[in-house]
């Protein structure tokens, strides 16, 4: 009973800080003020403040992160919406796809090697650009971190949505899937939820590009690894 109290207590802070961020973005709509940095923040110091350890605290919210799974489903249906646009743009998107995730996936890894992080840590920083739900069942095939996965993805899809606008802008990108593309492939569903607010067709491609980000790696990624 206690620990249902307390999930029910996690999963409302949860929320309400989400909300907050909301009316706070709202108010000064900014990189630095997504609702998900802002309730992020708010997490972390009310979990120092109470001294509540993070894995306590992820098992109050499991449900959070079980509804991803579904969460990520239904993006298939702005994907629908615009088929016609993606089978006319379907090379420049595959392009984009696997330059983007797998210059990512280079970087971080001799990155990390170059840092001297563990093998198991390095593993999970590896499959940061994908979505949590897929990024979970990867780590376990691949022998990474599991406690670690879940949030080297969400700080990545966090940092990628402040990022990516400024990018685009600076470069002066206009064309709805070269702006979408990045926020799919970097920042998965936190950077979807911010290419919506870019557009509905850039919300679409961002939708479609983490979908399709997550099923190729899905394969490429253990089959890389039973070579090596």
């Amino acid at each position: 009973m206690a620990t249902l109290i307390s999930s029910f207590l996690a999963i409302g802070v949860t929320i309400l800080y989400f909300l907050l961020g909301v009316k706070i973005h709202r108010l000064w709509p900014n990189p630095f003020t997504i609702p998900i940095f802002v309730s992020t923040i708010a997490v972390i110091i009310t979990l120092v403040i109470v001294d509540i350890p993070y894995d306590r605290y992820a098992d109050f919210t499991s449900v959070i992160t079980y509804l991803l799974g579904p969460a990520t489903v239904s993006l298939a249906y702005p994907l629908y919406q615009h088929r016609k646009l993606f089978a006319q743009n379907v090379q420049p998107i595959l392009f984009g796809l696997f330059m983007g995730s797998g210059m990512s996936m280079l970087i971080s890894y001799y990155f990390s090697l170059w840092l001297g992080i563990p093998a198991e840590w390095n593993r999970s920083l590896l499959i940061k650009t994908i979505t949590t739900p897929v990024a979970v069942d990867i780590g376990k095939v691949i022998h990474a971190n599991i406690e670690v996965i879940p949030t080297v993805v969400i700080v990545t899809g966090m940092f990628g949505a402040m990022i990516v606008p400024s990018i685009n802008h600076w470069l002066g990108v206009i064309h709805p899937i070269a702006k979408g593309l990045p926020f799919g492939v970097i920042a998965h569903g936190v950077g979807t939820s911010q290419a919506i607010k870019e557009g509905e067709r850039e919300g679409a491609v961002s939708g479609a590009a983490m979908a399709l980000t997550a099923t190729i790696m899905s394969f490429v990624i253990p089959f890389l690894f039973l070579l090596v």
